[in-house]
């Protein structure tokens, strides 16, 4: 569409304009009718640029340095976006680039490879964060066209929920509250202690 080459130009000038370095491409053709962008290759990109933040849906290649050359500030690059559709991480240690491609926040990641995961229909498609929600494709696709539900059957004859006395209406404000503070030592706390302290609570204020 003729806005799109907008976007792009724009994302490149401003690219440009803040110290990236243009190899080559970066303009329209104009010898081509239609609409039609040159491959476009930059460099010295920083996160600054609005072409790191904003997706381009063009032909632009942008090369960025990783920090210290670190493993845990390619990371941090990475994952500074408010985007995660796709990733692919290239190592010669397969090692490495799996534990890189798990700590990138991403719906998709393809070790030494691009775009392999397309082609395999039983795998979800999805991105996270700004590149969407949900998923298509695979089971958890077939999910997302689906109602599920939850339905509980009693399974023991005569147990069923009940509301206890102390918190149920109309509620004695003092007998009430310890209770539902016993209640809740008994089911969240981890110190044993305090479990029976809650047990206890809730016996005396029965």
């Amino acid at each position: 569409m003729p806005a799109q080459l907008d976007i792009i130009e724009a994302l490149v000038k401003d690219a440009v304009e803040k110290g990236a370095k243009l190899h080559c491409g970066g303009k329209r053709n104009s010898s081509l009718n239609g609409q039609f962008f040159e491959p476009t290759v930059l460099s010295d990109i920083t996160s600054e640029m609005r072409i790191s933040k904003e997706e381009v849906f063009g032909p632009i290649m942008c090369v960025v340095t990783v920090p210290n050359d670190s493993d845990d500030g390619c990371i941090d690059l990475v994952n500074n976006c408010d985007f995660g559709l796709g990733a692919s991480v290239y190592s010669a240690s397969q090692k490495r680039a799996q534990r890189l491609g798990n700590a990138i926040r991403s719906g998709m990641v393809t070790i030494n490879d691009f775009g392999v995961n397309y082609l395999i229909q039983s795998l979800p498609f999805g991105g996270v964060k700004e590149s969407g929600f949900g998923r298509f494709a695979g089971p958890e696709g077939l999910r997302a066209c689906c109602l599920e539900r939850s339905v509980v059957i009693d399974r023991i004859p005569g147990v069923r929920t009940s509301i206890p006395s102390p918190i149920n209406y109309p509620i004695e404000a003092k007998q009430g509250l310890n209770f539902g503070m016993s209640l809740m030592k008994l089911m969240y706390c981890e110190n044993i202690f305090s479990k029976l302290a809650g047990i206890i609570g809730l016996i005396k204020n029965s």
